[in-house]
């Protein structure tokens, strides 16, 4: 017992005030920029899989509680570090859109939708695993030809939004 309470009860009780502050944070988590060394997406799941574990460890194991506490507190941290190394960086690393970089067109094949001729602007079609865009086109250097509708293009560069594209052919060995 600590202060006239059983530990279990304990636990428990920073078990339900850990799910509601998870609630909290998932609700309102992007608001608040927590950059301090203490994060709580890592303290609060400690807590809670400390105060899990401590109870269950209450009721099945017939040890003290001082060691109960140690060995759920173990189990926690190996826990929430897999949690953060696994899921939560990862998370943060990653993008929040679906849009993807012109930059990263430059190099990828496209298709010819309007024809670009010799001197002048045309234009082709991108495809993505977001979707399908299409952007004004010209040569990259001088050529003798015209492209026409639905032949390859490479992208060589793009900028202000134009893609300055060379006529693709497939060059197998």
């Amino acid at each position: 017992m600590i202060a006239g309470y059983p530990i279990d009860t304990i636990y428990l009780y920073v078990l339900i005030g850990c799910t509601v502050i998870s609630v909290f944070l998932f609700i309102f988590g992007d608001i608040f920029d927590f950059d301090g060394p203490v994060d709580p997406m890592l303290i609060i799941p400690w807590l809670a899989f400390t105060s899990l574990f401590g109870i269950m460890g209450e009721k099945i194991f017939d040890m003290s509680h001082l060691l109960v506490f140690l060995v759920s507190g173990g189990l926690s941290l190996i826990i929430v570090f897999l949690m953060n190394f696994y899921i939560l960086i990862p998370l943060r690393n990653s993008e929040s859109s679906l849009s993807v970089s012109e930059k990263d067109f430059e190099g990828r094949t496209a298709t010819v939708i309007t024809p670009i001729p010799v001197k002048g602007m045309g234009e082709i079609k991108l495809s993505s695993v977001t979707g399908t865009i299409t952007r004004p086109a010209a040569f990259y250097e001088p050529q003798e030809e015209v492209v026409k509708a639905g032949s390859e293009v490479l992208i060589i560069e793009i900028k202000d939004r134009v893609c300055y594209v060379v006529p693709y052919k497939e060059n197998f060995i």
